[in-house]
């Protein structure tokens, strides 16, 4: 037995994509987005044991006054713990998420059938293009793993500056400064929240930012900054793309009073040129939808087109372009005839 028991064969297993531990209930694995049951179980006492042990070198310790704990493991993987009183008393639970490199490059997403070929075309021609795309979906659905991929087709005389909770972006990138949060320190101070890397970000002289995940008030910095003329990349859970836009003018109104619903949303449509939402089934992670953004038309909803929609089986091309085709073209996009 190692220091971390049944869970070190599961770490060490590069097909794992995430360990959930029920302590000393059940425990599930997730492989290629499918989550499955496994029979490997320990009473809650080793549970606890070898949550004491991840959270060792961390930083971070997990008691009756600190029952929720999240951590980075050396890594670059995170893990999520909690314990009583938030969970039953005989029960501590241990979640895990590894950062297995599913894929690097559109054409890795199209080989899995997670995207077209066509549909890979346009993503890459936006990149190349300076657009702003908001990848969207659940928890688990790809978006880290699309946004990679992204990333891999910026020009390599680009400056990208990201900005995240944990470190999860993998891209190799010639110019590229990549950040983190920190939470507050035993002092009560140190605190590094989103809000102040997005602010950080722009002091760099960057061509893309990137935000790890959007679900709070950096909304509103993230898209001030894109406003000042850089282009960006960004992930928000949402249902559909048309949600993913809403969720930005819901999370930007957290920021402070007088903030205006309409200006928000104006300032969404003008600087995010595309949306990709994504979904996970029983077969696996796949492009659910892609939409352009448009100027708006009405100050109550965002004017979107359809580019590309799943239907029958597979994402389809709708037959439709984005108004500012011409960019697309000039970086090599080629649209059917």
């Amino acid at each position: 037995m190692t220091r971390l028991g049944f869970l070190q064969p599961l770490i060490d297993d590069a097909s794992v994509e995430e360990i959930i531990v029920l302590g000393g209930q059940r425990t599930f694995v997730v492989r290629d987005g499918r989550k499955h049951l496994i029979t490997e179980v320990a009473d809650i006492e080793t549970v606890r044991r070898i949550a004491e042990q991840l959270l060792a070198g961390t930083g971070r310790r997990l008691d009756l006054a600190n029952p929720i704990v999240s951590a980075q493991l050396t890594d670059g993987s995170r893990v999520h713990i909690t314990g009583p009183p938030v969970t039953h008393e005989d029960r501590l639970n241990i979640q895990i998420r590894k950062f297995v490199l599913a894929a690097d490059r559109l054409s890795s997403l199209v080989d899995r059938g997670s995207l077209t070929p066509l549909a890979a075309d346009l993503l890459g021609a936006a990149v190349r293009a300076d657009k702003t795309i908001l990848v969207a979906g659940a928890p688990g659905a790809g978006k880290t793993t699309l946004v990679n991929c992204l990333l891999n087709e910026v020009p390599a005389d680009r400056r990208v500056v990201t900005a995240e909770e944990v470190f999860e972006i993998q891209a190799n990138l010639p110019d590229m400064t990549q950040m983190q949060t920190r939470e507050v320190g035993l002092d009560g101070g140190g605190v590094i929240t989103l809000r102040d890397l997005v602010r950080e970000a722009l002091r760099q002289r960057p061509d893309r930012i990137v935000i790890g995940e959007v679900r709070g008030p950096e909304a509103l910095d993230m898209l001030m900054a894109l406003n000042a003329g850089c282009s960006g990349l960004a992930t928000v859970h949402a249902n559909s793309s048309r949600d993913a836009l809403e969720k930005l003018v819901s999370y930007s109104v957290l920021a402070g009073e007088n903030i205006s619903i309409p200006f928000v949303r104006s300032t969404a449509s003008s600087v995010i040129d595309l949306v990709v939402h994504l979904k996970r089934s029983d077969h696996g992670r796949r492009v659910d939808e892609i939409v352009s953004v448009n100027p708006q038309m009405d100050d109550r909803l965002f004017t979107v087109q359809t580019l590309f929609e799943h239907s029958q089986g597979a994402l389809r091309w709708t037959g439709m372009r984005p108004t500012d085709g011409d960019d697309y073209r000039a970086v090599g996009m080629r649209w059917p005839q």
